[in-house]
């Protein structure tokens, strides 16, 4: 048994060293007391796309996919050897608003279950595992290595998986929205839901209520949207 304990502690030991060595330590551990919160909170949860997600391969590990609600230009999950960001591979195809998943596991990043993840993987981040009708594999979103509290993780949750279905919403918009959501694109006319639906919560809102006007704008500012009386008139990306 002595042996036995060793050997674990030595396993334990290594994939730290591993990680430091690596320079990928996460940028905050989360109390064990948080990370049984969370999990407390959405392990088994049935939840609905709040909007439209890319599927893609999850980087090298084949048993599973990456769900991304954001450009795959704007993910910086992986990196290279030369510290270069490493793109997601190339969708498969998007899955609509309103889509049902279940939340099987919330994994946060410890010692011993990075050293059991694919190295080609975004292996040092906290992990949504999501059942997906008609998909064997199980998808994954990514969430960010700052969050430090349950709530953190229900609010980035939140983010992507909403717990009403915004199906009829998504179904009676007209055509051309409709088509475009399922593009991760935009047109002008489109309410501040359908927006929401093809490009996700932006980082920033601005509210100006006397003009009823409002601006959104996404990380590092590479997708904006101007909205006149709740429609969409301009936009950038």
């Amino acid at each position: 048994m002595a042996r036995l304990a060793r050997s674990a502690a030595l396993t334990v030991l290594c994939a730290l060293t591993a990680l430091a060595s690596a320079g990928c330590t996460p940028r905050v551990l989360m109390p064990e007391l948080e990370r049984t919160r969370a999990r407390q909170a959405l392990d088994g949860q049935l939840r609905f796309l709040r909007v439209a997600v890319t599927v893609h391969p999850f980087y090298g590990d084949t048993g599973k996919v990456l769900l991304l609600d954001a450009p795959p230009a704007e993910v910086d999950l992986l990196r290279g050897g030369g510290d270069e960001q490493l793109a997601p591979p190339a969708a498969e195809r998007v899955l609509p608003p309103g889509t049902p998943v279940r939340i099987q596991e919330v994994e946060f990043p410890t010692g011993l279950l990075i050293a059991r993840r694919v190295v080609m993987s975004p292996r040092y981040h906290p992990w949504v595992l999501l059942a997906i009708p008609g998909e064997p594999r199980p998808g994954v979103l990514v969430l960010s290595q700052a969050s430090a509290t349950a709530d953190d993780v229900a609010a980035e949750v939140e983010r992507v998986l909403a717990t009403d279905d915004p199906s009829p919403v998504f179904r009676a918009l007209p055509a051309e929205q409709h088509d475009a959501i399922l593009r991760k694109d935009v047109v002008e006319g489109m309410t501040v839901r359908a927006v929401e639906m093809a490009w996700g919560l932006p980082e920033l809102r601005r509210i100006d209520r006397p003009t009823g006007t409002e601006t959104w704008s996404w990380p590092g500012g590479r997708r904006r949207a101007n909205f006149q009386d709740e429609k969409l008139v301009k936009f950038e990306r």
